[in-house]
């Protein structure tokens, strides 16, 4: 039996739905490898976690919902398209596991970007309590350092963490919580559809119902997502939706990055650059744009 290009991109969805209802119907049997606790969070995280938790979910309205969205996405993309180039099992199953490492990434970024929001902060605090003091002035001149920020700092570190204990017990959880599901990578795929119907030529174009529906969707994760300081609020993770915003939010990134990085590598090995690496399908009917290819096919 002979293959079709699309087959190709249809056997690797199918794969990976396959590989995350295996992982959810079998984590109590394999509870030792599919455990919960070995899923990944900013604390600990590896790449063995990142891994399992881009396959794991709690219940079954969770696996189906991003199973729906992922075939979906994943058929707009990979299937759907008039290059045989994005036909490829290997270029879906990367994809997926691209953008789900790339959110837990974008997270930890996040969080460092937290941490030195916080520094600063303490620094300034440090700086304000400074004693100026002449007996200050005076004791350090003698002792020949400054040893009275020794008192003022430790002061200044008490008071902001008291002030601010909310924000710090906000940072400590959002490290701690253990992050799972495929979410971030049906985000991801939605970033990179979003990136093919802008730029490239062997996809279709986006309506005005799914733009509807994307920026309501990514406008929500903006809202619930501590992109700073002065955006968390420990009340916000403790409520009911449960959801992890921010990596929905990483995945989308990560999934326009990708999709940018795979337009720029065809559109380079078309004009014959870096031919040791060029996708497969050469001589083949690549160069239609995505209105031609429905034509042809309906004719």
């Amino acid at each position: 039996m002979i293959i079709g290009s699309k087959d190709r991109a249809k056997s690797g969805l199918t794969f990976l739905i396959l590989l995350n209802l295996l992982v959810h119907l079998f984590r109590n049997e394999f509870r030792h490898y599919l455990n919960l606790h070995k899923t990944y969070r900013i604390n600990n995280g590896n790449l063995p976690s990142m891994l399992l938790s881009i396959f794991y979910h709690i219940d079954p309205t969770h696996l189906i919902v991003n199973m729906l969205s992922l075939n979906r996405y994943g058929s707009e993309i990979f299937v759907q398209t008039s290059s045989r180039r994005w036909h490829s099992f290997f270029l879906v199953v990367a994809s997926y596991m691209v953008c789900g490492i790339g959110a837990f990434v974008g997270v930890e970024l996040l969080s460092q970007y937290h941490e030195y929001q916080w520094e600063n902060r303490i620094q300034d605090a440090r700086w304000r309590n400074r004693c100026n003091h002449w007996l200050c002035d005076s004791v350090n001149d003698a002792i020949g350092r400054d040893f009275s920020s020794i008192f003022t700092n430790v002061w200044s570190d008490w008071k902001t963490s008291f002030r601010f204990a909310d924000i710090k017990l906000s940072m400590f959880y959002y490290r701690s919580i253990h992050r799972i599901g495929a979410s971030g990578v049906v985000y991801g795929w939605m970033g990179m559809r979003l990136i093919t119907s802008w730029v490239s030529l062997h996809h279709s174009r986006l309506n005005g119902i799914d733009y509807f529906f994307l920026t309501m969707a990514v406008a929500h994760d903006l809202s619930k997502s501590p992109l700073s300081l002065e955006d968390f609020n420990l009340s916000t993770f403790f409520e009911e939706d449960n959801v992890d915003h921010s990596v929905h939010l990483m995945g989308f990134v990560s999934g326009m990055v990708w999709a940018m990085l795979l337009i720029t590598w065809e559109k380079i090995s078309n004009f014959g650059f870096l031919n040791l690496w060029r996708w497969r399908g050469g001589g083949r009917r690549l160069g239609a744009r995505w209105e031609e290819e429905q034509q042809r096919q309906h004719r």
